[in-house]
């Protein structure tokens, strides 16, 4: 998910970006005896579900598909955004967004082709947009997408979107790599007479506009890329990239201490500190717009009354997590949306107090039984806690609830499921048959949450996994959606954003920043605080 190590002291005193580097016999300049010129090996725990990042619902498939595919607007490394596919961000003063905030105009690249030859034109937009509202796709992020009305493309390099509302955070989701749910320009030649893209052979072997190519995929061991001598910004400095599926963070860890890989996609925070121990390893922390989250079904007996999880929130030693699973790589969270955002509101953080959480439970009628656990009528606080294999981090944290929970009479049993599994259209997150889960995500540009936490935003329709329901939230929402004011946008999301964080539907236990780990000899490295991060990948040399 690193540092340059000047000495082991020296640099992780650094408050802004610590980097930490061990340097090996080679001089500054020289490669490393154990480097492949060229050729940069990347490894991760999971593999891909699919690798059609419209259909999939995992991180990973959002970064490694940022390899392939290009996008219309992306983030640069400090978070800025930048046209891709697109020549520029439509804005209200270049002309690229109407007044009425209703139409958006897209300026395309010429000159760009698929890997395949094909030329890319404005027909592959409008079809890719087709295909995430087309209900009969397995798609999970709409957000964005479904306030388009009507696509046009009155020629091969522009695209109309004419919308059905005004809709601010459009273009911060549009085909763009910003947050949950990126999704890149897919080929219309290749795909647009499939009834369904759901079992279309192209999501094993996609075929993009994006720096690299994909080679092949075995699956449950990994996947090749070859550099596009064809790329539109020039060709890639490496030759190859190699990703590889290994079973867990301490196998990744002892692949890149023995060099045999070159980078981890995501260095779990349990391990970040022994990485910026490593010979030749630079690690560093890089700013990021994300969060872990325990999550809790607003639905279920017990967690649907909001004492109980107000009191869930009080019993939580978030210092204390912070420092016994992030290992200082987490930072305390005030705000369900990044600091950037408009309207970001810097709640006090939820205070940890057992005392108190006992003292709430017990004034609402949750008292002990013989085994300690409280109840009420029929409804008894014990909960299961879904976690995804493989995962120290995850493992570590559920760990520590249990703990925190059972002393105010809480119990909570783990349950373990395969990471590509606890996420799919088919696992209890989406299908909201958890009680409590925990996992880390990227908060939204745009203050807007609505999709997130709108009472009628329960999957399949929209993303309120947890149940949430809340009249004053979802008005606040709705209202921050019907003006491009950014001064009357702040103040109704500061209002939304304490009305959240005193109704608890959910629970950020820090905010993140983003861990990496890479070989000293990588050059050019500079991952955006996104949810596909690679946005330079075409500049990376080894």
């Amino acid at each position: 998910m690193s540092s340059r190590r000047l000495t082991a002291l020296l640099c992780c005193v650094a408050i802004l970006l610590p980097a930490c580097t061990r340097v090996g016999s080679a001089g500054p300049s020289a490669r490393h005896p154990w480097t492949k010129p060229g050729v940069l090996r990347i490894a991760d725990v999971a593999d891909p579900d699919h690798f059609n990042p419209l259909l999939s619902t995992m991180d990973l498939v959002e970064a490694l598909s940022s390899l392939v595919l290009s996008y219309l607007v992306i983030a640069d490394g400090s978070g800025k955004l930048v046209g891709d596919l697109a020549t520029e961000v439509p804005s209200l003063r270049n002309g690229g967004i109407s007044k009425d905030g209703r139409t958006y105009i897209y300026h395309l690249r010429k000159g760009v082709l698929w890997h395949d030859g094909v030329r890319f034109t404005s027909r592959d937009v409008a079809f890719t947009w087709r295909a995430v509202v087309n209900n009969k796709n397995n798609v999970l992020h709409r957000e964005g997408y479904e306030e388009v009305e009507q696509v046009e493309t009155p020629d091969d390099y522009t695209l109309i979107a004419h919308l059905k509302r005004r809709y601010p955070p459009f273009v911060s989701q549009f085909f763009t790599t910003l947050q949950e749910g990126s999704k890149g320009i897919l080929p219309a030649h290749l795909l647009e007479k499939l009834p369904d893209i759901n079992q279309a052979a192209y999501n094993s072997a996609p075929i993009g506009t994006g720096p690299f190519k994909f080679v092949k995929w075995d699956r449950g061991r990994g996947m090749d890329f070859v550099a596009n001598e064809h790329y539109f910004r020039g060709r890639p400095k490496l030759d190859r990239i190699e990703f590889r599926v290994l079973p867990d963070d301490n196998t990744i860890f002892a692949s890149v201490q023995s060099h045999e890989t070159d980078m981890a996609v995501s260095v779990a925070t349990t391990q970040y500190q022994r990485y910026t121990h490593l010979d030749g390893i630079t690690a560093a922390l890089y700013p990021w717009n994300a969060a872990n989250v325990l999550i809790l079904n607003n639905t279920m007996p017990g967690l649907r009354h909001v004492e109980v999880r107000q009191a869930i929130a009080m019993a939580i030693d978030y210092p204390g997590i912070i420092q016994k699973v992030t290992h200082g790589v987490g930072t305390i969270a005030h705000d369900i949306i990044p600091e950037s955002a408009l309207g970001y509101t810097p709640n006090a953080p939820y205070a940890y107090d057992p005392a108190a959480a006992i003292s709430l439970l017990k004034r609402n009628g949750w008292e002990a039984g013989p085994d300690g656990i409280r109840s009420k009528g029929d409804e008894r606080l014990a909960f299961t806690m879904d976690i995804g294999a493989g995962s120290a981090n995850a493992r570590n944290i559920a760990i520590q609830m249990q703990s925190y929970m059972r002393a105010i009479g809480i119990d909570i049993t783990l349950k373990l499921f395969p990471y590509n599994v606890i996420f799919s259209h088919e696992g209890p997150i989406i299908k909201m048959t958890y009680h409590l889960a925990d996992y880390s995500y990227t908060m939204p540009y745009d203050p807007n949450n609505l999709i997130y936490l709108g009472c009628s935003e329960r999957p399949p329709i929209g993303e309120n996994t947890y149940g949430y329901c809340d009249a004053s939230v979802d008005a606040g929402e709705l209202a921050g959606l019907a003006t491009d004011d950014p001064a009357a946008r702040a103040e109704i999301y500061h209002k939304v954003e304490k009305r959240v964080h005193e109704t608890v539907p959910y629970i950020p236990l820090y905010i993140l920043r983003r861990p990496t780990a890479h070989n000293v000899d990588l050059k050019g490295f500079s991952p955006a605080p996104s949810i596909a991060p690679w946005w330079n990948a075409w500049q990376w040399e080894i």
